[in-house]
């Protein structure tokens, strides 16, 4: 909760001051849905829907209502200029008056888990934690979280997701954190930039506009080379190698290499701003892994791994590679794959799609890939004559082909849906 006087006073920035009704601000919404009595709505335009449209109706309920258009007889309706710059200062403001510390994280992959490993470590510890939720990570996202903060908590722990140069900055701008961690710079989202150093450029985004402490794995070239450009700050730098976590996987066999390395990256961290990194095995049984994100369903005789919240080159190979090294470990032998289509990478897809393919070649004992998508079936002409690889435009396709028993990865970016697959089983 906050008192409307931080609106007034906000106001006096962006426009006119408003005469608004002293009380309490019980949460921030964007969803119409979840306004109750003593809400802030923010009223945002999307492809299908306008928020202004709800306007008379929730100040009827006793809503706050910003909106730029429109002129309503009620002093809980707040017009501005502008409602994303609005929030954003807002958020801005708030950030300010809390006296908790910040921990902001960003990265090609690995950001949510790492951030559910980071909100677990500090809560054994002892702390109270406020973390993002749900896919709250962009420019309006990362300012509703900060809105709906109580200010009685010790850590606040923000993830910042970006697909385009400058987002990264304005999130940092806003939630001024206090330590930042970059989990890697992969690929992911390549499609919108010139180079892959200018992705990088980016994600360091968080570095460069920072005061904080910077927790920085060196491994990565990038970070690395940031890191010797900015040796002047080295004070407010601690530093680790998530190569060296290799040496660590035979611990946490149980778990995928990169859910390791989350939770390794996330007690780096924690070694940083509290001292120490205990109760790792605790941490990762306790800690709440998002859906499709490596878990485990057993349909009848087919046994998945489920790890298709979404993808990109890095991830997919990532993913692949360490399914098929458990596999054979294991000594499972109808070993089989379904893939669906990365987006986001503009030139590079057909290359990307390309050396993926030509990488499940060499998995020898792998029985069967199917590839799902639009992106694949541009290059299916290259791969004629591969009878382990199967190209299907829609995962319904793939039932009826599907074998009856065996071990499977289901991976892929997020709009194939590839989890409909259990739906079409049943």
């Amino acid at each position: 909760m906050f008192d409307t006087e931080l609106l007034k006073t906000t106001l006096q920035e962006v426009a006119d001051i408003k005469d608004i009704p002293c009380g309490l601000i019980s949460s921030v919404v964007i969803d119409s849905r979840k306004a109750v009595k003593g809400s802030l709505f923010f009223a945002f335009r999307g492809e299908n829907d306008d928020g202004h449209r709800y306007i008379g109706e929730l100040l009827e309920k006793g809503v706050y209502c910003v909106g730029d258009e429109g002129d309503h007889d009620s002093e809980m309706f707040i017009k501005v200029p502008d409602v994303l710059e609005f929030l954003s200062l807002l958020a801005k403001k708030r950030r300010s008056l809390y006296r908790g510390k910040v921990i902001a994280l960003t990265g090609s992959n690995g950001k949510t888990t790492t951030r559910e490993f980071l909100t677990t470590f500090l809560s054994l510890s002892g702390k109270t934690v406020y973390r993002s939720w749900s896919n709250l990570n962009n420019h309006i996202g990362l300012p509703l979280v900060i809105l709906n903060l109580p200010m009685n908590i010790d850590y606040m722990v923000l993830e910042m997701g970006m697909n385009h140069k400058g987002e990264i900055k304005k999130l940092s701008e806003i939630a001024h954190p206090d330590y930042s961690v970059i989990t890697n710079i992969g690929s992911a989202h390549i499609g919108n930039f010139k180079s892959q150093q200018d992705l990088a450029d980016a994600k360091l985004e968080l570095f460069e506009g920072t005061g904080g402490v910077i927790v920085a794995d060196i491994s990565n070239r990038y970070v690395k080379e940031w890191i010797d450009k900015n040796k002047e700050r080295s004070n407010k730098i601690a530093v680790y190698q998530q190569d060296s976590f290799k040496s660590r996987y035979n611990e946490f066999k149980e778990y995928p290499e990169y859910l390791v390395d989350n939770l390794l990256t996330a007690a780096e961290v924690v070694k940083v701003v509290e001292g120490k990194a205990e109760k790792l095995n605790e941490v990762l049984k306790k800690s709440k892994i998002p859906e499709m994100r490596g878990e485990t369903k057993q349909v009848g005789e087919r046994k998945f791994i489920v790890d298709c919240y979404n993808a990109n080159p890095d991830s997919m190979l990532r993913s692949i590679a360490g399914f098929y090294k458990k596999a054979i470990e294991e000594g499972d032998e109808n070993i089989c794959m379904v893939l669906g289509s990365m987006f986001e990478l503009g030139e590079l897809s057909k290359k990307m799609h390309q050396e993926l393919v030509n990488y499940l070649k060499t998995l020898k004992l792998l029985k069967r890939a199917f590839l799902i998508g639009s992106e694949f079936e541009k290059i299916k002409h290259c791969f004629l004559n591969e009878k382990r690889v199967v190209f299907l435009g829609n995962i319904k396709d793939v039932v009826p082909l599907l074998p009856e028993t065996g071990l499977f990865l289901l991976k892929g970016s997020r709009s194939n849906r590839l989890e409909e697959i259990f739906e079409l089983l049943e």
